[in-house]
């Protein structure tokens, strides 16, 4: 199994420098290879293709569901995946819904945060501190 960083992800996704897609493109069908999708790699994913090129949520959206749906691509935990991107169609970043989705993993009571949009998402798990 080889991990994949998210450089090779955006290079798949953009194909926007000729010499590394063609890498990417060899590299990723290598037969009989499984890849590994650190979740932290998705996050960065998200916000690289929203912030440097420009994509829509539902172009993002459309693009986790791919990598979801490819069966060579290994996730840290891949319900917790789902669940991150359902959220993250529902306005939700794809990291807070990763970050929302340990918290329920770990079995904690609550995550204590300052963000307004996990406040509007699960009030009744997420604690302000006072």
């Amino acid at each position: 199994m080889i991990a994949l960083d998210t450089n090779i992800l955006v290079r798949l996704i953009t194909r926007d420098d000729p010499g590394q897609t063609r890498g990417v493109d060899a590299l990723l069908s290598t037969p009989d290879e499984t890849f590994f999708l650190p979740d932290i790699v998705l996050a960065e994913l998200a916000w690289v293709l929203a912030r440097s090129y420009g994509f829509s949520r539902a172009e993002i959206a459309e693009v986790l569901t791919a990598l979801l749906d490819r069966l060579d691509v290994v996730f840290e935990d891949e319900e917790l995946v789902r669940a991150a991107v359902r959220s993250y169609i529902q306005g939700l970043d794809l990291a807070d819904g990763l970050i929302l989705g340990k918290a329920w993993a770990a079995g904690c009571s609550g995550l204590a945060s300052f963000d307004e949009s996990f406040l509007r998402c699960e009030p009744a798990f997420v604690r302000r501190p006072r």
